[in-house]
């Protein structure tokens, strides 16, 4: 998995912060962006703001940096939803998403996408401290900062846009334009927008900590946070937390915390068991190396033995790690005793169970388990992606078609379904249907051009059930056009 550095500011400086690990400007790359539209606007329309989003998600998706792992993105959305379904959230669209990175930190983009660090989920002590920094990206985008900066900084706001495009395409790969870069994002946060920063940064924390209480999580949480991370700050200058790099933490911001906090009622909530699961699951896969490997089981086994972990997650870690180093009986042992440990079966440790199964050999047994599972949880994304696969491996082609269909029913927006089915209808020798398949799953991944390729290579192939190839003809008529638009506003 690649290592992302998507840094913040949440707030007005956080599309300068980003400048940080951009390379070189592009003039190609520049123009690929949709334009901001009248520069006399207040604030960008939400529908731009959704269209920036998209354009630099897509980016960051079509270079690998967006971490695919359908259990845990599906999981940090459902969490979020306790937060997103209370005033001001709910009246707008989110997306979050996981970028493999071991540092602290999470982001929020344009139109209600917010990236969060692998890092940050295992480096937060509690569930409550992880709905805290995500309460505070949300309240950026409820708040329309982003929009407001962009709108303010007219003359910089597509230099901006491209450089957190850039900044997504690069990840750390030039990292010498990185370094020449740092200084100039430094250099307009501080001299442009340094003053709305801080009241942005103010008011998210006044809208997230009321999100907090509303969706039921410790308030306390945000201020032991920040403290946590100001004293390490402290203590490592030069390798302070990544999140104080992008979002300043000062007394007076935990003060202002701390006096909000105290007009409202104490609540105390435990970690969910799906919150100690994933974070074990990330830290088992945080690095996928040999040594990384041995590390973490040696971390899970330490814990377990001193008790300083929650058993189910420590055990359900270890199988992770297992079966990361294709140790089947270690995986299987481990299992059973996570098993013991959980009132009811889980949809991690089930999908972990047919996981192991499937890279055995075992496809039969795999399916056996995923069929359980779905039965419990029919639209499991993490569950249908590997029940497709397992049809695959045991070569039944024609029963993974409907399925795979009736999964992309529940998610159409799932690159890997259709990458799936678009194996299964080649494996099948239907060429036409193949590439149909393959032309969404590049409309997903923004890769336009590509998607138009794959839909002349369906024609080409000429199927001969008149519908599926009017289907082609009209899907492929409405792709060019829509890239025809796109070519034409980066003219205009």
């Amino acid at each position: 998995m690649l290592s992302a550095r998507l840094p913040s500011r949440c707030m007005a400086g956080l599309l300068a912060a980003v400048l940080a690990f951009a390379p070189p400007l592009a003039q190609s790359q520049i123009d690929n962006l949709p334009r901001l539209g009248d520069a006399s606007a207040d604030e960008l329309s939400p529908s731009m703001e959704r269209r920036i989003g998209e354009s630099i998600v897509g980016e960051m998706q079509r270079r690998g940096m967006i971490d695919d792992d359908a259990e845990l993105t599906d999981w940090l959305n459902r969490f979020a939803l306790a937060l997103t379904g209370t005033p001001p959230a709910s009246g707008h669209d989110f997306r979050f998403f996981l970028v493999q990175d071991s540092t602290l930190n999470a982001f929020a983009l344009p139109g209600g996408f917010v990236g969060v660090h692998t890092g940050l989920i295992v480096g937060t002590q509690s569930e409550s401290e992880l709905a805290s920094v995500l309460a505070h990206e949300i309240g950026h985008v409820t708040q329309r900062h982003i929009a407001r900066m962009l709108a303010r900084q007219r003359q910089g706001s597509v230099m901006m846009i491209a450089a957190m495009v850039l900044a997504a395409l690069a990840a750390g790969s030039n990292p010498q334009a990185a370094g020449g870069l740092a200084s100039l994002g430094s250099t307009v946060a501080q001299q442009q927008m340094l003053g709305f920063s801080r009241d942005a940064e103010r008011e998210a924390d006044r809208v997230g900590l009321d999100m907090l209480r509303q969706g039921g999580f410790d308030a306390d949480a945000m201020v032991s946070f920040l403290t946590r991370l100001q004293s390490a700050g402290r203590l490592y200058e030069s390798g302070a937390p990544e999140y104080l790099r992008t979002h300043p933490v000062t007394s007076a911001r935990i003060a202002d915390i701390q006096a909000r906090i105290s007009e409202g009622r104490y609540r105390q909530r435990p970690d969910s068991l799906e919150f100690r699961l994933a974070r074990a699951k990330l830290r088992a896969l945080g690095d996928g190396s040999v040594d990384g490997l041995q590390a973490a089981h040696a971390y899970f086994e330490r814990q377990l033995r001193d008790r300083t972990i929650d058993e189910a997650a420590g055990w359900f870690g270890l199988a992770t790690v297992a079966a990361a180093q294709r140790d089947a009986a270690q995986a299987r042992a481990a299992i059973a005793e996570t098993r013991r440990r959980l009132p009811a079966p889980h949809r991690f440790v089930e999908r972990l169970a047919a996981q192991v199964e499937l890279d055995a050999g075992q496809p039969r047994a795999a399916l056996a388990l995923l069929d359980a599972a779905l039965a419990r949880d029919p639209s499991a994304r993490a569950l249908l992606r590997l029940r497709g696969r397992a049809l695959f491996a045991e070569k039944r082609y024609a029963e993974a078609v409907p399925f795979l269909e009736q999964s992309l029913a529940l998610h159409r927006d799932d690159p890997q379904l259709w990458a799936l089915l678009s194996e299964v209808q080649q494996a099948l020798d239907r060429p036409a249907l193949a590439h149909r398949a393959a032309a969404e799953r590049f409309v997903l991944l923004g890769a336009l051009p590509a998607a138009v390729e794959q839909l002349r290579l369906a024609q080409q192939a000429r199927p001969a059930d008149f519908h599926v190839a009017s289907q082609i003809d009209s899907r492929l008529r409405e792709l060019q056009a829509q890239w025809q638009r796109e070519r034409e506003e980066r003219v205009n």
